[in-house]
């Protein structure tokens, strides 16, 4: 009988069989199947996981009852969640810094030409580094902190230099030190050429074996195919390993969620759509076969070649996080991929862990309430509902430090600015910073800084180039700040981009703001056409989607409806309730006054 435990780390013990969840199930009652969460919700629950597992200024438990610190790899994915959910939120911005350092000087030695890296030994594998380096990506993102971004890049380096080459036709090894097994995991480095590309467009590198140089996109390119080829099945699944070992066909989440997300930002970069193709042959798999249940609520793993289908015990097996790193894939395959057809299910996943929290700690197990929980399964909760939130369509005011950045560009802190950062270094060729899936507008306002007479952008829209956008001269780059206003047509869904081309002059951006359509739905927080205003394109929306979208819970009092649209108005977070409809314009919607949870608009 062919073992699954091929994906055992060679650190801690873990237990990969499926083990009955026995002496886990607390006596708290499931929330209400009509409740809904919102991004307060993630702030309380988040803040929930810091209070319960977060330890020595930087590290994780594994469990409430293990305080001893969860291994640096699984440790990865409760501070990219942590990130995550920073960036959507705002808070906890101390902590990404901190926790990034407590885990480099832990785990650094000065070896290999770099006083600070983190192969601090030789038996951590491969996959473990990937993963360390996708969350300085993340923390880079964040923070812009240079250090972090040359450590991402220089292990990435590392890695691809002389452990990656031809052997079974390409692909990163999983053992430094034992060159005989290929796997899915650990060529997660894919994902993190894709992204390094965005700063490094042009930057080659080196590999010994092959005697090549690529660019890191190639990297990413080759990475993605050899992937394809080697591990994808004609129905969507993806097999694990192969090579000096027995081949092992067992099939993962998370070897799902690499795949997702490496092509969706490959498609982001290259706009080739085979990668579109492919991750819906992956997700609507994963779809079908993980999970349980109308809501399909992904729980199980598939151990092929023994026992079939199991679930990780959500307690003693790191294999409880491989749902969250699926769901991290998928959610960068619904946003940079544009397929909102998977919200809906994100959301179902996200919503069945919160309303099997317990001590505010979203459910490891997702379709059950437990008294304990790996921090990485709660942390999968948690990172379903930040991608939930953080997938629907943007409007209103945005944070440039929220948006994507190329080039130089990234954050900086700047106690005048909105929210206390704002994106600068837009001063080199194809720097700038990018917000994806915007709701509709026909103006946009940038709040900018910049101390250079004739200060001045390129706007891109869906990747076309629209207009130059002048800024004004301020004194300074970080402290006073104006108004500049550009009327241009924004679609739904659209993605817009500010970037330093030839002849433009550098501008600091603190936020952009989306004013204006014809083809939307305006949502006044007072009557008389008031108050906190916001848009909303045709669609449906729960709570958490309304305040992801800029509106309060129960803040509704005038409203405007394009002609021939129709808008239903639910008392309740889930559709349900009373219900009032309008097809017109509503100065004091009377009723249905501070009442609102969802809406569907039509």
């Amino acid at each position: 009988m062919k073992n699954h435990t091929y994906a055992l780390r060679a650190t801690g013990f873990v237990i990969a069989f499926a083990l009955p969840i026995t002496g886990l199930l607390a006596n708290t009652t499931k929330a209400s199947a009509a409740s809904t969460f919102s991004q307060s919700d993630l702030v309380r629950t988040m803040n929930s996981f810091l209070s319960n597992y977060y330890i020595n200024g930087g590290d994780f438990k594994t469990t409430l009852t293990d305080a001893g610190a969860i291994h640096f790899w699984e440790a990865s994915f409760d501070r990219e969640t942590l990130t995550d959910a920073s960036r959507l939120t705002g808070q906890w911005k101390d902590k990404i810094s901190e926790t990034y350092y407590r885990y480099e000087n832990t785990h650094s030695a000065n070896r290999f030409g770099n006083s600070k890296t983190w192969i601090g030994n030789d038996t951590d594998w491969n996959d473990d580094y990937s993963w360390a380096t996708q969350f300085a990506l993340d923390a880079y993102e964040v923070t812009g902190d240079q250090h972090m971004l040359d450590q991402a890049k220089w292990h990435l380096d590392f890695f691809y230099k002389d452990y990656y080459d031809s052997v079974d036709g390409g692909g990163f090894w999983r053992e430094r030190n034992a060159k005989d097994q290929k796997d899915v995991p650990s060529n997660g480095f894919g994902i993190a050429a894709a992204e390094l590309a965005r700063y490094y467009p042009n930057v080659t590198v080196h590999n010994n074996p092959m005697n090549t140089d690529k660019t890191y996109l190639q990297i990413a390119q080759d990475t993605y195919n050899w992937l394809k080829t080697s591990f994808l099945r004609s129905d969507g699944s993806l097999q694990n390993s192969f090579s000096g070992r027995d081949w092992d066909n067992n099939l993962y989440t998370y070897n799902a969620g690499v795949f997702l997300e490496m092509g969706a930002n490959l498609y982001d970069l290259t706009k080739n759509t085979t990668y579109i193709t492919d991750g819906r042959k992956v997700v609507d798999f994963a779809k079908a076969h993980f999970t349980t249940g109308s809501k399909q609520i992904i729980v199980n793993e598939d151990a092929v070649g023994e026992n079939g289908l199991y679930r990780p015990d959500p307690v003693n097996s790191y294999e409880i996080v491989f749902k969250g790193i699926f769901l991290r894939g998928l959610s960068k395959f619904i946003t940079m991929g544009k397929q909102s057809q998977y919200v809906d299910w994100l959301g179902n996943n996200a919503q069945s862990s919160y309303d099997h929290r317990n001590n505010d700690l979203p459910s490891a197990a997702f379709d059950q309430t437990l008294t304990n929980g790996r921090s990485t399964g709660v942390a999968s909760g948690l990172a379903a509902m930040t991608y939930t939130l953080a997938a629907q369509k943007l409007s209103g005011k945005i944070e440039a430090e929220t948006g994507q950045k190329y080039g130089t560009g990234r954050n900086e802190s700047a106690s005048s600015a909105s929210n206390g950062q704002l994106v600068g270094s837009i001063d080199k060729a194809g720097a700038g910073v990018e917000f994806r899936n915007l709701s509709s507008a026909s103006s946009l306002t940038f709040r900018t800084a910049s101390a250079n007479n004739g200060a001045k952008l390129s706007l891109y829209v869906n990747g076309s180039y629209i207009r130059k956008v002048d800024f004004p001269y301020t004194g300074n780059w970080n402290s006073t700040f104006a108004d500049t206003t550009v009327p241009v047509s924004v679609p739904d869904g659209a993605t817009i981009k500010l970037q330093y081309d030839s002849g433009d002059v550098a501008a600091n951006i603190d936020y952009v703001t989306l004013s204006g359509s014809s083809s939307a739905t305006r949502i006044y927080g007072d009557a008389d056409y008031a108050g906190n205003t916001v848009s909303l394109a045709k669609g449906s929306y729960t709570v958490a989607q309304m305040e992801a979208a800029g509106i309060p819970n129960d803040t509704m009092s005038s409203l405007k409806v394009p002609d021939g649209w129709t808008v239903e108005v639910y008392q309740n977070g889930f559709f349900d309730g009373t219900k009032w409809t309008y097809t017109a314009d509503n100065p004091n919607v009377g009723p249905a006054n501070d009442q609102m949870s969802s809406i569907r608009i039509s």
